[in-house]
């Protein structure tokens, strides 16, 4: 009896403590994590955007006074130069103004002519004392009137002279004519666009950059035509003050640094974004980022298997990575890769083995 008195208490106590260890192994405290040793980011490359080759100016041409279309002089792809004549219009109305404003000045001419002499008459006169002062005044009066005349009918006969030869639209400067806007028959508004002209000079890429890009939006970058195009150097000139309101991407231009000959406008151009600090930059998977609302982090391992959240600055979001400022990782730290947000600051882990 005192045997089974003794024996029941140990059995017990056995069965307790096997009990404890086995739920200790199902569940164990430290939870098993995947990590990674980041990756510097491949070549210092953010993103390749497509765009197109244009000319740094490009005007949309147009007359300066409104008429029907009677000749188109060129065609798209024409090569242009300064004072070559594109376009004209029918110029019968503006002849007869031309004409009207010069039989206007030959009248004033005339006018002119007459104060004048009947002033210098009555200026003789005055001063023999056959004449009174007042005739004289009035005389010297109509001579000023008359120079005045003059002188608007003058500017009048120019401006008419100007209009007529606005009728013919001339290319304002050496160039390439990108597109025809109007057709001969058609009647057209003064100023309205009826030829787009790129002029000679440096070529440049215009691409649309995405909002989330444009914080680190490299200065330099290189340039690859679609066709048959060699790697040339191209360097940002301008970025759009606001986003277009449909796409949302802003529109910005790279300067090729190649000979106008080897860059057809409007030709296919991939331009290859290299971040400035490319070699401070990694590459992490997106699951790597936790973001408690303090900004985006990651958890570090130490050697000791403790995780430490370190927060990173976020450079660039691609498919299925995120590019981090360097975060000059000890020997033997790791990123935690998946279950980022199922961590806290201090918690000890075990690292999954056969990681890289």
């Amino acid at each position: 009896m005192k045997l089974r008195t003794f024996l029941v208490p140990l059995l017990l106590a056995s069965s307790l403590t096997l009990g404890a260890c086995a739920e200790s192994e199902a569940s164990p405290q430290a939870p098993l994590v995947r990590t990674i040793v980041p990756e510097a980011a491949s070549g210092g490359v953010q993103a390749r955007l497509t765009g197109t080759v244009r000319s740094r100016i490009e005007s949309d041409l147009g007359f300066r006074v409104p008429g029907k279309i009677v000749a188109r002089l060129v065609d798209p792809g024409t090569v242009v130069r300064q004072g070559q004549p594109l376009m004209r219009v029918d110029a019968s109305d503006l002849a007869l103004s031309a004409r009207a404003a010069s039989d206007r000045l030959a009248a004033a001419r005339a006018e002119d002519e007459r104060a004048r002499a009947e002033e210098t008459r009555l200026r003789d006169l005055v001063e023999g004392g056959a004449t009174s002062r007042s005739a004289y005044e009035a005389a010297l009066a109509a001579r000023r009137a008359a120079a005045a005349n003059l002188s608007a009918a003058q500017a009048a006969a120019s401006e008419a002279s100007n209009q007529r030869s606005y009728s013919v639209l001339t290319a304002d400067a050496d160039g390439v004519v990108i597109d025809v806007l109007a057709q001969p028959g058609q009647v057209v508004a003064a100023g309205a666009p009826v030829v787009r002209l790129g002029r000679s000079g440096a070529r440049e890429a215009a691409v649309a950059v995405p909002e989330p890009m444009l914080a680190s939006l490299p200065k330099q970058a290189t340039a690859t035509l679609l066709v048959g195009g060699q790697p040339v150097a191209a360097r940002l000139r301008e970025v759009a003050g606001s986003a277009d309101p449909v796409t949302r991407t802003f529109a910005a231009r790279y300067t090729l640094d190649a000979p106008p000959s080897q860059l057809p406008l409007g030709s296919t151009v991939t331009i290859a974004l290299r971040s400035e600090n490319g070699a401070n930059q990694i590459a992490v998977p997106l699951s790597a980022l936790n973001d408690d609302g303090k900004g985006p982090a990651v958890w570090i391992v130490g050697r000791d298997g403790i995780v430490r959240k370190r927060h990173v600055r976020l450079v660039r979001l691609l498919d299925e990575t995120a590019l981090i400022a360097n975060l000059n990782l000890a020997s033997g730290e790791r990123i935690v890769a998946m279950g980022a947000h199922l961590l806290r600051d201090g918690q000890r882990v075990r690292v999954e083995g056969g990681t890289r």
